[in-house]
């Protein structure tokens, strides 16, 4: 939204914004002005935003579960351009109802990464030609540091010494997801353990009582319950600084429609470690911004954090410093900015 308010003037339309579940605009973001919250209220949402967009000429859905409003509105207003954003697992199966129809009417559909647009056109059969690639990007007001050492009050709070090898993961931790690799990391470190007793694992990310009972279990059956450390939520001021404690950021997941977490921690410097399942081959760029492996092969991620440990000198503040120059030359927000310019223009046009 903030990229389309910036582009507004340079490409000569005004933009209007909607959204079910917040109640006001972030003015950083969008102008409150032209937005408008419905605090969770569908019986408002639907009908308002059809009526609004019937009287605009180009239509942008955030989410495949706004089906319905795009369908409406390009029903009753064929000649309204349509388009979607789609980021990831849900579209990564056959879609019915409602969201294939609207998937067939859709002008242009925006996947977040080419694992995404693959899917889309082999499972939901929209032609390749309609979508666009079209990559998440790192917040504009990230805190991107220009240092890149550790924080001193979290080693102390984590309990880690100088000399403590830590590899790093921050995702949410849920019961019912259980897709995002850590406990294939947990294994790795099981592995490792002996050759590397300084190797430390902090798991951050909101977690509920089922999968931290699991992840327990796990940890006792390898005896890693010193070597892995459960952060918790990070609060936003201190996300950087926690990329910065870990020396690698891991996490070989399989169900990532992008990943914005690897493009954050090579933001931080850090070098990054993914599976190669799912769209986060993308925001490594295959493989030129850091490692991407077989999310199920246990060894394989071993073996990659091994290296990591052997060569972490290798790893300085010229590479850290290097290595956030290129991921914002990729991901940035300008160079976002800039992929939505030439999509609007393909529409607007």
């Amino acid at each position: 939204m903030k990229a389309l308010d910036e582009l507004s003037s340079e490409l000569n339309y005004t933009s209007n914004a909607a959204s079910l579940y917040d109640s006001v605009a972030n003015e950083q973001y969008y102008p409150s002005k032209q937005y408008k919250g419905f605090s969770k209220s569908i019986a408002k949402f639907v009908p308002s935003t059809i009526l609004t967009g019937l009287s605009k000429d180009v239509i942008i859905l955030g989410h495949i579960n706004l089906a319905v409003i795009g369908w409406l509105i390009k029903t009753l207003a064929p000649s309204k351009k349509l388009m979607v954003i789609c980021h990831g697992i849900e579209v990564w199966q056959p879609v019915t109802g409602i969201k294939k129809k609207m998937l067939q009417k859709a002008d242009r559909v925006l996947a977040v990464s080419d694992y995404t647009k693959q899917q889309i056109v082999e499972k939901q059969g929209v032609p390749a030609d309609k979508v666009s690639v079209f990559h998440n990007t790192i917040d504009p007001y990230f805190d991107y540091p220009k240092h890149f050492g550790k924080d001193k009050e979290l080693i102390a709070r984590y309990g880690i010494a100088d000399t403590d090898y830590v590899v790093y993961t921050l995702c949410r931790l849920s019961s019912k997801e259980q897709y995002k690799g850590y406990d294939a990391v947990v294994k790795a470190i099981g592995q490792l353990k002996s050759k590397y007793p300084q190797i430390k694992y902090l798991l951050a990310g909101k977690y509920d009582d089922v999968e931290k009972a699991r992840l327990d279990k796990l940890i006792a059956e390898y005896e890693l319950q010193s070597n892995v450390i459960f952060a918790g939520y990070i609060k936003d001021e201190e996300v950087t600084k926690h990329y910065q404690l870990g020396d690698v950021f891991i996490m070989p997941s399989k169900g990532e429609g992008f990943g914005i977490v690897f493009i954050e921690a090579m933001a931080c410097g850090r070098n990054v470690v993914a599976g190669n399942a799912d769209g986060s081959k993308d925001a490594l760029r295959k493989g030129e911004l850091g490692v991407i492996l077989d999310a199920d092969n246990v060894d394989a991620i071993a073996t990659a954090i091994a290296e990591k440990i052997k060569n972490k000198e290798k790893y300085d503040a010229a590479y850290a410093a290097n290595l956030q120059q290129k991921v914002i030359a990729y991901f940035g927000f300008a160079a976002y900015k800039q992929k939505l310019k030439e999509i609007l223009n393909t529409i607007l046009n």
